[in-house]
C-alpha cells in the first residue's frame, strides 16, 4: 500500500476527535501508510475566506500544499470542505501567473507551491485504492442498521468536469461492504445548512436541516453517516434547535470513520465518543456492544 500526506484540518482535532482516533485505527488495520502534514493552518473555508480575501484564502492553501508536497505526491482529507478547499486552490494554481504571485508571498515565510501534490478524499481512497475486497475482509462486526447517507455539499466536487456522482457512490458501497443498509430519502442532496448558519440560523434551520430530518424521522433511521465534521456539528447542535419548529429528534450522527473503526471491531469506550452532541455512544454500545 502506498503512502499519504494526511491533513486533518481543524474541525476534526478540536472539535470532533473521535474521528481522527477512529482514522488512524482504520488507516491502520487496512495497511495505509500516512504521514501527517505538521503546523498547517486552516484549508480555509470554502465557503467565506474566499469572499473576504481570495488572495489570502489561496495563500493559506497554497501554504498547505506546499507543506504536503514535502511529504509525497497524495494528500488525503477526511473533511468535505477541506476537500473543496484545497482542489479548488490546486486548479487555481495551475495559472502560472497566479502561482508566480502566491510563490512570490510565500517565500517569506520560506515556503513554495511546486504543483505536484493530489488531493484525494478518504472516500476515494478507501473504495479505489484500498478496495472493497480487503475492507470486507477486515470487517468483524457487520452493523445491519438503517443509515441514512448525507453527503454533504462539496463531496460532489469533482475535478476535470468528472462525474459528481462518482464519490457519494462510492460512500453508499463503503457502507454496504462493512453491513450497514443504506436509505435515501427526497432530501438527501440537500445542504445540512452550515453555511447559511452563519448568516442566518433560523432560515438555515427551516430551509435545510428540518425537511432532511423530517424525513429521517418518517423512515426511522438508527443513525445518519457523514463524511463531514462540519455537516456533523451541523446536524447535532441543529436538531436541538428544531423543538422551536415543533420537530422532536435525537438522530445520532456519525461520521464514517467511526462507523468502519466500530465495525473494524474497536471498542466504542476506544473512541471518545462523548465528544458528540448527538447519541452516538449509545449508539455503538447499542449496535457494537
Amino acid at each position: 500500500m502506498k503512502e499519504y500526506a494526511v491533513y486533518w484540518g481543524c474541525m476534526i482535532p478540536h472539535r470532533l476527535p473521535s474521528i481522527e482516533i477512529a482514522a488512524r485505527y482504520v488507516l491502520e488495520k487496512l495497511g495505509v501508510r500516512v504521514r501527517e502534514v505538521e503546523n498547517y493552518t486552516c484549508c480555509p473555508d470554502p465557503i467565506i475566506g474566499r469572499f473576504i480575501d481570495r488572495k489570502t484564502a489561496l495563500t493559506l492553501s497554497a501554504r498547505n500544499l506546499a507543506l504536503a508536497e514535502e511529504l509525497g505526491p497524495e494528500l488525503l482529507v477526511l473533511c468535505n470542505g477541506c476537500f473543496e478547499t484545497l482542489i479548488e486552490a490546486v486548479e487555481a494554481l495551475h495559472d502560472e501567473n497566479t502561482r508566480t504571485e502566491i510563490n512570490q508571498i510565500l517565500e517569506k515565510v520560506g515556503r513554495k507551491y511546486q504543483g505536484a501534490i493530489q488531493v484525494r478524499h478518504v472516500v476515494e481512497v478507501l473504495h479505489d485504492d484500498v478496495g472493497l475486497n480487503r475492507i470486507k475482509e477486515v470487517v468483524q462486526k457487520p452493523s445491519r442498521v438503517k443509515l441514512a447517507v448525507h453527503y454533504g455539499c462539496h463531496l460532489f466536487r469533482e475535478p476535470n468536469g468528472g462525474d459528481i456522482w462518482r464519490k457519494p457512490k462510492q460512500f453508499e458501497e463503503l457502507l454496504r461492504v462493512i453491513g450497514g443498509n443504506p436509505v435515501l430519502c427526497d432530501h438527501n442532496r440537500l445542504c445540512c445548512g452550515f453555511p447559511t448558519s452563519h448568516v442566518d440560523p433560523e432560515y438555515s434551520l427551516r430551509m435545510n436541516l428540518l425537511p432532511k430530518m423530517r424525513c429521517y424521522k418518517q423512515l426511522k433511521i438508527e443513525a445518519v453517516v457523514t463524511v463531514c465534521p462540519a455537516c456533523t456539528i451541523q446536524m447535532e447542535t441543529g436538531q436541538r434547535m428544531l423543538r422551536k419548529f415543533g420537530l422532536e429528534t435525537s438522530v445520532p450522527i456519525v461520521h464514517l470513520m467511526e462507523l468502519m473503526a466500530l465495525a473494524f471491531g474497536m471498542r466504542p469506550q476506544e473512541l471518545s465518543l462523548k465528544v458528540h452532541r448527538s447519541p452516538v455512544e449509545d449508539f455503538a454500545r447499542r449496535v457494537f456492544g
